[in-house]
């Protein structure tokens, strides 16, 4: 967020306080840039979920904030230069949130928050702050005739990350300074936290500064828009750049490591990542533990890493945080329940067998040789038998944590965990040279690199010590999550008794990194409520991802939830509270996975006849359902011949104390519109 922007607010307040015209025109340039949604029905897609399910995963918290924003604060914040309140349902609807009656968190005065805006009492002092869960960014909804299709685990479509004018983050900002300094709108909203009562206004001011200095400290260090050189817009974030960016440059104090964090990716569907061997869009990654750390980080949750001059802080201070191990598990094994969303032919339309018989034959021709999935036999991940050893040539190496999950030993004697799955889904790396789509995410994370700081011990006999120990993302968080994790372990009383760092860690899988300038083809059940699609949301429907190149979209508008069902994806025209995705810049390239008879970069297959790729799409719309393979003749995707995940009384445990009285049976809900 470029600091300079918010000044405004303050000039204007006092223009506000002497004339009408100057109200004026700051709330007209403090407008809400949100969408307009007409819904009568909610209809939640069948995924395999309970009521506690979904109410565990739009509610656990992980230990995030917002720079220390109190729970019950947003709720009672105005709008910038207006006396209606920012966090309304219409506000929040606009800005891409998901709101539920009937599972999103709630306030004590009843108030409705957005699915996955949760909270968490902050450890260092006991306040309810609000929390940021899974479910905030990884959990869609498309619309379709005034009906709303839930999409648990899918991709969100708000601009969370995006500090435009008019976009929520933004609007915080901005009202932010104002409830500081107007005194009329900080009396307002003393009344409704604080009352009568002297010395919780007092407190309140106390607390309600702290979190104004916070907010706007990381607005001008990870947050300035110099480091956003592309727009994210809505439904986008570059993860990996801004968790570089907070985690080498805010919480470890050094300055000179923020990058330029210009390769935003959509959010990835759940439903089935708890079977891959490798995660994120590059693959970078194995275990679920160490990912949801680092987001976690990434996401702004609050920890003690270094003093005032840069060093680690001694055992007991460092790893003092509000990161939740215990949410995190619990929303892991429960995302393992999750399953693809089922196409509702009574929404979006009937499915022509026939043409879905073609498709799914052009699907194994075309597409299967890398989207698998490809079944495998688990691994047996080697580690350290003694420390200072490196089985695995990692950037580091914690033997103790290694050594804490479940081991056992080959013909050597060398110790290894081998993973708990029946069976794991084996996801191939494509080289960016050979699948020609945007390639700064992958080449981002290669390339991009920070000074570890105390994570690493200076070599005085190197002269080029400051060139040689600098480390990319994924190095640099294999070095502290090596550290982090086991005192997060520690603090939580999670231990090795009983396979609790094995359960914890996910699967018994340890820790590892992998860097390559490549993206993971991952299987693409469900894919079709997914939209829009590649890694950097460059392409708005599959019907577009199969045409040539030359016909997709240049320009489109995102923003809003309408779906076509026609072609798999949003509708791309603009509308009001939109984001313009604009394919020419740099990280938005929609180039590459084409199907064309040219010899071209990115060419992945031959090109599709318009009846082919209508063929395809109607597979696509209930590839793997269960209801439709005996109708298919059988469905090699069939959701249903895929081990179940192993079950986890350590998990169910960990969810335990996130657990509501059981919501009331649902299946369509009507909603004001």
């Amino acid at each position: 967020m470029d600091f300079r922007r918010l000044k405004l607010p303050l000039a204007l307040s006092a223009i506000c306080g002497l004339t009408l015209t100057g109200c004026t025109l700051a709330h007209k340039f403090f407008e809400p840039n949100i969408t307009e949604e007409r819904i009568s029905e909610v209809r939640y897609l069948d995924q395999g979920w309970t009521d506690e399910d979904r109410q565990l995963f739009y509610n656990t918290p992980q230990g995030t904030e917002l720079q220390g924003l109190h729970f019950e604060w947003l709720q009672a914040l105005e709008q910038p230069f207006s006396k209606e309140k920012l966090a309304s349902e219409e506000n929040m609807r606009g800005w891409g949130f998901i709101i539920d009656p009937t599972f999103s968190p709630k306030s004590n005065a009843g108030s409705i928050y957005p699915v996955g805006m949760g909270s968490h009492t902050n450890i260092f002092d006991d306040s309810e702050r609000l929390d940021l869960g899974c479910a905030l960014c990884h959990t869609g909804e498309l619309h379709y005739k005034g009906t709303a299709l839930r999409v648990d685990g899918g991709q969100a479509i708000h601009g969370m990350s995006t500090s435009a004018p008019g976009e929520f983050i933004f609007s915080l900002g901005a009202t932010t300074l104002e409830t500081a300094f107007n005194p009329l709108k900080w009396s307002r909203f003393a009344d409704e936290v604080a009352g009568d009562d002297k010395q919780a206004r007092a407190q309140l001011k106390q607390d309600f500064s702290a979190y104004r200095k916070r907010f706007f400290e990381f607005a001008k260090g990870p947050g300035r828009d110099a480091n956003f050189p592309v727009a994210e817009g809505r439904g986008r974030t570059d993860a990996v750049g801004r968790i570089g960016n907070v985690v080498f440059g805010y919480n470890l104090n050094i300055e000179e490591n923020y990058q330029p964090a210009d390769a935003p990716v959509s959010y990835p569907f759940l439903w089935d990542i708890w079977r891959f061997d490798w995660v994120q869009y590059t693959g970078f990654t194995n275990q679920a533990m160490a990912r949801n750390v680092g987001e976690g980080l990434g996401v702004m949750a609050p920890v003690k890493l270094v003093d005032e001059k840069g060093n680690l802080l001694p055992e007991g201070e460092f790893g003092q945080t509000t990161i939740d191990v215990k949410g995190m598990h619990c929303v892991e094994t429960t995302l393992r329940k999750l399953r693809p969303p089922k196409w509702p032919e009574d929404v979006l339309g009937e499915i022509d067998l026939a043409q879905a018989r073609e498709g799914k034959e052009l699907f194994a021709d075309q597409c299967a040789h890398c989207h698998g999935p490809h079944p495998s036999k688990p691994y047996q991940w080697a580690v350290a038998a003694n420390p200072g050893d490196n089985p695995t040539n990692q950037r580091d190496v914690n033997w103790q944590w290694d050594m804490s999950g479940q081991i056992s030993y080959d013909e050597q004697d060398h110790p290894l965990r081998e993973d708990w799955r029946e069976s794991i889904w084996a996801v191939p790396w494509i080289d960016v040279e050979v699948i020609g789509t945007d390639p700064t995410a992958a080449n981002n994370f290669v390339d991009h690199t920070y000074d570890p700081g105390p994570l690493v011990a200076k070599n005085p006999n190197d002269p080029d010590d400051a060139v040689n120990r600098r480390v990319n993302a994924g190095d640099g968080l294999q070095l502290l999550i090596n550290e982090l994790v086991p005192v997060l372990y520690e603090n939580s009383g999670i231990s090795s008794d009983a396979n609790g760092v094995a359960d914890y860690d996910g699967l018994n899988v340890p820790f590892r990194i992998v860097n390559k300038a490549a993206y993971k083809a991952r299987p693409l059940h469900g894919v079709w409520a997914t939209p829009p699609f590649l890694h950097n949301g460059s392409v708005p429907t599959i019907y577009d991802l199969l045409s040539p190149r030359e016909v997709r979209p240049v320009r489109f508008g995102v923003g809003h939830r309408e779906y076509n069902p026609r072609k798999l994806g949003y509708m791309t025209e603009m509308r009001r509270g939109n984001f313009e995705f604009d394919t020419t810049q740099k990280g938005n390239s929609n180039s590459g996975h084409q199907f064309t008879d040219a010899d071209v970069p990115g060419r992945i297959g031959r090109r599709f006849k318009e009846g082919e790729r209508l063929a395809l799409l109607e597979y696509l719309k209930i590839m793997g359902n269960p209801d439709f393979s005996e109708r298919l003749g059988g469905d090699p995707q069939n959701w249903d011949q895929y081990p179940e995940p192993p079950a986890s009384a350590i998990g169910d445990q960990a969810c335990a104390p996130f657990r509501h009285d059981a919501a009331p049976q649902l299946v369509n809900s009507e909603v004001t519109p």
